[in-house]
């Protein structure tokens, strides 16, 4: 069994993941063919049944065995009166409804009213022992709605098998009119599997941003609210925005630039200046998923505060955006648990925060802080060394163990802030570096106040 419940944990994340999320405006550039099998996707819970001859279970991504719904006897019966030795066929499990399933209307069901809950299946990875093939993938669901036209509860998926130029018909009659999750679309002629799925639009707030070579804003980090007004990281992006953009956000930005303990840094390893949380901004995304081939995805859970910046506080079960594109500033919002709430997300992906991770992350410990002024025409500039050890490094390995974040304040310069920040796993790297700032910037007439 411990073999059969990997297999399932690995579909999931390995194949499924795989699946090539697109929107209506890529069919023709990414679809062709006069045969292609266009099911609706299902928003349920995946699972995969076994069958050894004897019994029947199913087995969700979490390795969760189910064996107690109303059809698995059914399912025994049927296949043993069709001699079947074994079977393992992915399926998604859902509810009956006459609109749109959601998985947590399965998660719930399965508590209160197991009767409702109906099983499809859309692949089969074994029969009789022996690894399943077909010539067509017709020939799959045929074979599935065989074994099971005898069970009510148990079928094959919703299909219909149409060319590429009957494409855009069929996504307006199911997702659009119908409100579907999607369509997944299959061909015998190529081995990918693509989701088709509507584009989604996402207002969240700008809590940092890095800066390009030409000084401008080159990504924004993103966040949204949960209910007890934490910001919950849901990404960064950087596609979308126009050169006007990027030198309007750098403009409002810079000058409300917050100090943080909390550090994050973009693909080139260079850290977001994290901002005071005011700006709200429109994004599109193709997909959100929230799984991929190394496991389920985890979203720091951070909170903000006016005196002490942004602060972590654990990390949790989260999502991934597919394609994130910068749309526009949405003036007409503001940072609040309505108009950047996360529930934007979990109504389009069930999350489950029975199984977030609850460990709180110990607090940084700061183990040198430097202040040094200096007078010029009347007015005072500032300069600040801070090192801290984050005491995270051991538990989590998206965090380094140093940190060092130097300040720079002028107020008679063009641009009266500037910060920068270094990160390292070695203690005598992170010194060395504060020692190459400070020769480098506190020069004759700098004093240390504290």
């Amino acid at each position: 069994m411990k073999n059969i419940i990997q297999k399932a944990k690995e579909y999931k994340t390995r194949v499924a993941g795989a699946w090539i999320p697109i929107n209506k405006d890529d069919i023709d550039s990414k679809i062709s063919g006069n045969k292609l099998y266009a099911s609706t996707k299902i928003d349920g819970e995946f699972s995969m049944l076994y069958f050894d001859g004897k019994i029947s279970v199913l087995i969700n991504s979490s390795g969760k065995i189910l064996d107690n719904i109303h059809f698995l006897p059914q399912i025994t019966q049927t296949l043993q009166k069709q001699n079947i030795s074994s079977l393992i066929m992915c399926a998604e499990l859902h509810v009956k409804s006459n609109g749109r399933c959601r998985v947590f209307e399965v998660r719930s069901a399965l508590k209160s009213n197991p009767d409702d809950i109906l099983l499809s299946g859309f692949e089969i990875l074994e029969l009789d022992s022996k690894e399943y093939q077909s010539s067509t993938y017709e020939d799959t669901l045929k074979t599935i709605k065989g074994l099971f036209e005898d069970i009510e509860d148990v079928n094959v998926v919703s299909y219909e098998i149409i060319s590429s130029s009957q494409l855009h018909k069929l996504f307006e009659d199911i997702v659009v009119n119908q409100n579907q999750e999607g369509l997944v679309i299959r061909s015998d002629d190529s081995p990918m599997v693509y989701k088709l799925k509507p584009i989604h639009t996402v207002d969240v707030a700008i809590i940092g941003f890095t800066q390009g070579e030409d000084g401008k804003v080159r990504e924004i980090l993103m966040g949204l609210l949960d209910e007890n007004n934490h910001f919950i990281q849901v990404g960064k992006v950087g596609i979308g925005l126009s050169e006007i953009e990027k030198e309007n956000l750098y403009n409002i930005l810079k000058d409300i630039v917050v100090d943080s303990r909390y550090i994050e840094v973009d693909s080139r390893r260079v850290a977001f200046a994290m901002v005071k949380p005011q700006i709200v901004v429109e994004i599109s995304v193709n997909d959100v998923i929230t799984q991929t081939t190394k496991g389920d995805i985890e979203n720091p859970l951070i909170k903000y505060e006016d005196s002490a910046g942004y602060t972590l506080i654990k990390n949790i079960n989260g999502t991934s955006f597919i394609h994130p594109v910068f749309k526009k500033i949405r003036e007409d919002k503001s940072i609040n648990s309505h108009d950047v709430r996360y529930k934007q997300i979990t109504d389009v992906v069930y999350i489950d925060a029975s199984s977030q991770s609850i460990q709180e992350l110990p607090k940084s410990e700061i183990i040198l802080r430097e202040v040094y002024t200096k007078k010029s025409k009347s007015k005072t500039n500032v300069q600040k060394f801070i090192v801290w050890k984050t005491n995270k490094e051991e538990i989590d390995d998206k965090y380094l163990a140093y940190v060092l974040n130097y300040t720079n304040f002028s107020p008679t310069r063009g641009e009266p802030l500037k910060k920068e920040v270094r990160i390292s796993n070695s203690k005598e790297q992170i010194l060395n570096l504060l020692d190459e700032f400070k020769t480098k910037n506190i020069k004759k007439g700098w004093q240390i106040v504290e």
